[in-house]
């Protein structure tokens, strides 16, 4: 069963966790605020996928979601030393 509140709590907590990457001036505070935005990304865009809790996103939110999931990975490249050495090997 859907649940709109949740739904739109869902939907919120993505968006504050992007936001948070985006104006955090502290560098040694970004790898974690982006692992978190990145997981929250994904546990939405799950939502829509998932068949066992399948929720619609509207088209908007689901190119948000692509957006941020996108900057996200360019962030992570930037301030997460595992990632950046993986992605030059």
């Amino acid at each position: 069963m859907s649940n709109g509140h949740a739904e739109s709590e869902n939907s919120q907590r993505w968006e504050d966790l992007y936001k948070n990457v985006l104006f955090e001036a502290d560098v040694h505070k970004m790898p974690r605020r982006i692992e978190l935005a990145k997981h929250a990304v994904l546990d939405r865009l799950e939502d829509a996928t998932c068949a066992k809790h399948k929720q619609r996103l509207d088209e908007g939110e689901l190119l948000a979601l692509r957006r941020a999931h996108r900057t996200l990975r360019a962030l992570e490249q930037l301030y997460v030393p595992e990632v950046a050495r993986k992605m030059s090997a």
